[in-house]
């Protein structure tokens, strides 16, 4: 190598690894003012984790704490100052293991339980720590706060996640048992711009690492480029898409990140995979952030399914897809850790549990759990004719079939996504003029139907091959003829028993699947008509099966088969959805409430909620919540006696064909409501 190629190179490594390393002097502002100083953490021999922290002050202080694989302000950088120390907290943050600064390999979040909690452990010693500390993330940084919660550090208070999910590798990245190969965008985009020195002297020492790089940029771009992002898209044209073999089939990814290669080789649910599965040992208290079409939204609702009956757990779920923050009612940020690392009554734990956005009614909700305790699942058959009703009989033909072919498979078109576009989109570009899906549709609706809650289809299906993929689509028809998206998934034929136990299927054999489409809250309006789209791919979200049964992810272009798959609709072997209806009986009430108490006099409007375990008043910005002690139920009267910080509440509510009836008292506060 010449002189002038060698310092090209080294100015290229410079700005990609940012792996300058300047001693920075500790920065101390006049008169006690705010502190930084910056550490390289040791969490074994030979690998050290870059950490900065940030002080309000000389005193002690609770801490908060943001591990990131996507670089902080590195080593000789001078400080941007965090908003957390006009608050009163320490601010740290770190590169995670093998990521710009950081020492060590980048194994893809599997090393980050462990890490979190050394790194807990050396805050939780310093002078400057009070004792409590608070974690927080969105995206990669959530799901790093997620498993250094679930290491549960004694000095570990409260956490808080956005978008992110407690069973990576399970829930999101092995999603129905298939790839979610809309991930290696993601993947491709962090390999490119944060491995550290010490990650790419480990893996790939004598490696032309610029050439490497740049082949994986090329096809990061090749990726972008035949996504819908882009008008007139087809993944099929992406030779990067249709790549395969998936392990392997990228030697530049291999070489740079060999971790990617290593999941893969975990096609089904093992002790590998749930290594960093910490919904079930997370034992603090939680407050999660999810979107509805976020590519982490099953995730995100799993995680607080499992932890919700542990207590001080909370949940929004917002309207958007990625980033959801600015679709919140309100920031929770600092009402959660002020609440949980300072002790203020923020007001945040008198909220019910679980607040939520409803399509359709376009409006935020509450509830007391999820799934909600009021929901009435409904079965919509599939009959032969296309028609989508809740009637079970069936006419006429006792299967429909179609012929998948993994060359070219149904294109993805919103959804919840990563890196392809996310949302309700319309699904008619997508579906126009192919024979491999199957439509079903009711008639139009005669008036409003929501849904929130789980659905999930559970078809009774069929095939030529030994292993397939099964896809359903839940679409909202309008009247103008848009198909807008509503849920969608996938499930790979051999894992419909069990996740960790692939049974290939005998060709022509009749099995019952489910496929699980997610959460949603949801309103169908009158005027409008249901649709689900069944077929066997949905790509590039899902990577393709190609119907031969053998060891996932090693086949290549000469193994693809053709697939007969057959949904049948009569007798025993019959194929519905199960929607989560909601019935139109409130729970919610709108009146007048009445309260003078020392500190708090209010007189006008408010809403009076009643679920399972609690009641509340709700008014202004305020909650007041109410404990259900004893409820009892008596011709068309509903009687509940509570206990809340404000006394006793006597609750009376009265159906009569007139409406109902709803009044509140306690001591020197009241609540009437009729609807």
């Amino acid at each position: 190598m010449n002189k002038r190629k060698y310092i090209l190179t080294i100015a290229i490594l410079v700005l990609t690894f940012n792996f300058i390393f300047i001693a920075v002097p500790p920065v101390y502002a006049e008169e006690d003012g705010p502190i930084f100083d910056d550490f390289w953490i040791e969490m074994e021999p030979g690998v050290s984790l870059y950490t900065r922290f940030y002080l309000p002050g000389s005193g002690t202080y609770p801490v908060i704490l943001t591990r990131t694989p996507y670089g902080i302000d590195g080593p000789g950088i001078e400080p941007t100052w965090p908003s957390e120390i006009l608050h009163g907290y320490a601010f740290v943050e770190q590169d995670t293991r093998g990521r710009y600064s950081s020492g060590g390999v980048d194994r893809l979040f599997y090393d980050d339980g462990p890490d979190g909690y050394k790194t807990i452990d050396w805050i939780a010693s310093q002078p400057w720590c009070n004792g409590k500390i608070g974690i927080s993330g969105g995206s990669a940084t959530g799901i790093t706060t997620y498993l250094a919660a679930g290491e549960n550090h004694p000095n570990l208070v409260a956490a808080l996640s956005y978008v992110a999910s407690a069973n990576l590798y399970n829930d999101i990245t092995f999603d129905g048992g298939a790839y979610r190969a809309d991930s290696m965008i993601w993947s491709y985009g962090q390999t490119v711009g944060g491995l550290s020195l010490s990650h790419m002297l480990s893996v790939a020492p004598g490696a032309d690492w610029v050439g490497n790089l740049t082949k994986i940029g090329s096809n990061l771009y090749d990726l972008y480029a035949h996504t819908s992002l882009y008008p007139g898209y087809r993944a099929v044209d992406s030779t990067t898409w249709m790549n395969l073999p998936l392990i392997g089939g990228d030697p530049s990814f291999s070489l740079m990140q060999p971790f990617g290669d290593e999941i893969l080789s975990h096609p089904s649910q093992d002790a590998f995979r749930d290594e960093i599965n910490v919904q079930d040992t997370i034992d603090i208290p939680m407050l999660h952030v999810g979107g509805w079409f976020d590519f982490f939204s099953r995730g995100t609702l799993d995680a607080y399914a499992k932890l919700q009956d542990k207590g001080n757990q909370k949940f929004f779920m917002a309207p958007g897809t990625h980033g959801v923050l600015g679709a919140l009612p309100y920031d929770p940020y600092y009402d959660w850790f002020d609440f949980w690392l300072k002790g203020e009554d923020t007001g945040i734990m008198d909220e019910p549990s679980f607040s939520y956005y409803c399509f359709g009614a376009e409006e935020w909700r509450w509830a007391d759990q999820w799934p909600l305790e009021n929901i009435k699942y409904t079965k919509y058959y599939l009959h032969d004719d296309g028609v989508l009703n809740t009637r079970r009989g069936s006419r006429g033909a006792r299967f429909e079939s179609y012929v998948y072919n993994p060359s070219d498979p149904v294109l993805t078109l919103g959804g919840r996504n990563l890196g392809l576009p996310a949302g309700s989109l319309d699904q008619r570009p997508v579906e126009a003029g192919r024979g491999d899906i199957l439509f079903y549709t009711t008639d139009i609706l005669e008036e409003d139907m929501e849904i929130s809650g789980p659905v999930k289809a559970k078809l009774s299906v069929s095939s030529n091959c030994t292993d397939t993929d099964f896809t359903a689509k839940l679409i909202d028809v309008y009247p103008d003829g848009s198909a807008m998206l509503v849920l969608d998934n996938i499930l790979r034929a051999r894992y419909r028993e069990s996740m960790s136990d692939p049974v290939l299927m005998k060709p022509g054999k009749i099995y019952d699947i489910t496929i699980n489409l997610g959460d949603i809250s949801y309103v169908f309006k009158a005027g409008h008509r249901i649709q689900i789209d069944i077929s066997s791919s949905n790509f590039p979200k899902y990577d393709r099966n190609l119907n031969t049964g053998g060891n996932l992810y090693t086949e290549t272009k000469a193994d693809i088969n053709m697939a007969l798959n057959k949904i049948h609709h009569h007798g025993k072997h019959r194929s519905y959805v199960v929607l989560p209806v909601i019935p139109p009986e409130k729970n919610v009430f709108e009146g007048c409430a009445n309260i003078k108490i020392s500190g708090l006099e209010y007189k006008g409007p408010a809403e009076f909620h009643i679920y399972d375990n609690a009641v509340y008043l709700h008014f202004e910005d305020q909650w007041i919540k109410w404990e259900i002690q004893y409820h009892k139920s008596f011709w068309h009267i509903d009687y509940y006696r509570c206990y809340g910080e404000l006394g006793k509440l006597t609750v009376t509510k009265i159906n009569t064909k007139w409406g109902t009836y709803l009044t509140a008292a306690g001591r020197r506060i009241s609540f009437k409501a009729k609807v």
